[in-house]
């Protein structure tokens, strides 16, 4: 039996039990070392289509791309948060985040044409018509 556990110091040459006070310290705020490089993603059925949801918190609709390419659907995001109008001198810590990430999906049984995209408040909403069972009916190649 195999069991996913987050490994929360996996950026650290050191065990936990051995960090120090300042170690501590000049840790990151808020949870930032726990971001990861990807984002996440959820996709329901719902009959006729597929609704995909990506959260994609503080990314501007500009720095989104969705590409469809052969049946492999592509969402990409670029985000950075960089301020440097608002830096101040003699700060101790100053944590930006900027990055890039991406996520494929393999498209079956959907109309890549008729994909429609909305981003709002963080979240891209992709819906994906399904094809109907009678659009894909075999079809019959003659032997000559």
């Amino acid at each position: 039996m195999s069991t996913l556990i987050p490994y929360r110091y996996r950026n650290q040459l050191t065990r936990p039990e051995t960090t120090s006070f300042m170690d501590d310290f000049f840790r990151p705020f808020f949870g930032l070392d726990n971001f990861t490089s990807t984002f996440s993603v959820d996709v329901k059925d719902e009959g006729d289509k597929y609704v995909l949801e990506a959260d994609l918190p503080g990314v501007k609709r500009e720095d989104v791309n969705v590409d469809v390419n052969d049946g492999v659907l592509t969402i990409s995001a670029e985000w950075n948060t960089e301020k440097k109008e608002n830096r101040q001198h003699g700060y101790v810590i100053n944590e930006r985040r900027s990055g890039r990430a991406s996520r494929s999906f393999t498209l079956e049984n959907v109309k890549e044409d008729e994909i429609s995209a909305e981003y709002k408040d963080g979240v891209l909403r992709l819906t994906m018509p399904k094809i109907n069972e009678t659009e894909k009916s075999p079809r019959r190649i003659e032997i000559q």
